[in-house]
């Protein structure tokens, strides 16, 4: 039960990037499926990608980052977001569209 509060929060607190990443999901622009590409060839080959989802935060949204649980279909269209991995992040928000 705790761990399901712990999720609700985190969740709640991530909204916005996680409303960001599910638009951006549906209504596809060219530049930030390009950008997502590239960070989704980025998580192929990190260690901590999970791509079984035993710690994806929502269960069958895998692949998911193993450091934050986030649907990487959804984080890495958020461009707002970083990469999971806070103590050595393999790629950074994007400020704009350049």
């Amino acid at each position: 039960m705790v761990r399901i509060l712990t999720y609700i929060q985190i969740i709640w607190k991530n909204k916005l990037h996680i409303l960001k990443g599910v638009w951006n999901n549906i209504f596809k622009k060219q530049y930030i499926e390009r950008i997502s590409a590239e960070r989704l060839e980025i998580c192929a080959y990190c260690p901590d990608i999970d791509l079984d989802g035993t710690k994806c935060m929502m269960p069958g949204t895998q692949p998911c980052c193993g450091k934050c649980g986030c649907s990487l279909a959804l984080k890495t269209r958020d461009l707002s977001s970083g990469c999971g991995d806070i103590e050595n992040p393999r790629w950074n928000p994007v400020k704009t569209e350049k």
